[in-house]
């Protein structure tokens, strides 16, 4: 529901993640999230950030996604990566030293299979025979994303013509791939630099304080309380002091950008800015908050903060 609002407010992008055994987060299918959206959406752009392509099949993948971008009429954007637990990868059998080789193969295959061509396929990971995949409705095919912060990678990322999403870190950490990114896709290639933060707003910096403390409490004694919820080592419950201290590093870290509108978008703008990014995508559903301020927080990003960042 939270996604159709933000489609019906004007969001230029809608993305989940794909997350496995984190049953706090529901996130283990997206393609199912995006399917469900596609008719009921219209303007978003809609897409995952990022599937783990040493946890899939490329062939199906390929298939999935293509099925996605008529579904969404042209709407999809693709998200790929490494992998972002490795704990999601040990689950499954798969030797972490294999990813890399996994992704570059089956990133070929998946754009060999959108050709809409019959073809065969031997590789190192993976052997095909004489497979067919309808392609998307995007030619061709939809756009791609990799999510990652290292440079290496996104030099790379550059030079394939993959748009890069980075995210999480301080923008002092996140300089050197951006740099990297900007040098190695050349000017006029179209490949977009996103950077992705953690967003809470509230009528004012006090109050944002506040309630993201009481936040931190909250999670903290829901993971106490069912640590099922979560594969991570589950702590004690935090003190008001203890989970203050932890939002004063969430901050630091510029892993969460909070307060009011004009401080949250005082520092998106900064970030915008001293990263050279052309999109910023805000996840504003933070754990610990209730439906009510949800909705709250996607209002005051789209008409208090938007607006702001764009007079910057």
């Amino acid at each position: 529901e939270r996604a159709r609002r933000a489609d019906a407010l004007g969001l230029d992008y809608i993305f989940f993640a794909e997350r496995h055994f984190m049953p706090l987060y529901r996130a283990a299918t997206p393609a199912l999230l995006l399917a469900a959206l596609a008719g009921t959406t219209s303007h978003a752009r809609l897409g995952v950030l990022a599937w783990t392509l040493a946890m899939h099949n490329p062939v199906l993948l390929a298939e999935q996604i293509s099925t996605l971008d008529h579904l969404t009429g042209g709407r999809l954007e693709v998200g790929i990566g490494l992998g972002h637990r490795p704990q999601e990868i040990a689950a499954l059998g798969i030797p972490a030293e294999h990813r890399r080789a996994i992704f570059l193969e089956a990133l070929s295959v998946m754009r060999t299979a959108w050709r809409g061509e019959p073809f065969s396929h031997d590789g190192a990971m993976f052997h095909l025979r004489d497979v067919l995949v309808d392609p998307p409705a995007q030619r061709p095919h939809p756009p791609l994303w990799f999510a990652g912060n290292d440079p290496t990678i996104a030099t790379w990322a550059g030079r394939t013509g993959l748009n890069l999403a980075l995210g999480f870190q301080p923008d002092s950490a996140l300089q050197a791939p951006a740099t990297a990114f900007a040098a190695a896709r050349g000017e006029g290639s179209g490949a977009r630099l996103a950077v992705m933060r953690n967003v809470y707003i509230a009528a004012d910096d006090a109050t944002a304080r506040e309630e993201m403390v009481g936040d931190l409490v909250r999670v903290s004694e829901q993971l106490r309380a069912n640590p099922a919820l979560t594969t991570e080592p589950v702590g004690n419950v935090l003190t008001a002091d203890e989970a203050d201290g932890q939002r004063a590093r969430l901050l630091e870290q510029q892993t969460v950008v909070a307060g009011g509108p004009a401080t949250v978008a005082r520092e998106i703008a900064a970030t915008l800015r001293a990263l050279n990014a052309d999109v910023f995508l805000a996840n504003l559903h933070l754990a610990g908050v209730d439906d009510a301020r949800l909705a709250a927080n996607l209002d005051r990003y789209v008409h208090d903060v938007i607006p702001r960042v764009r007079a910057e």
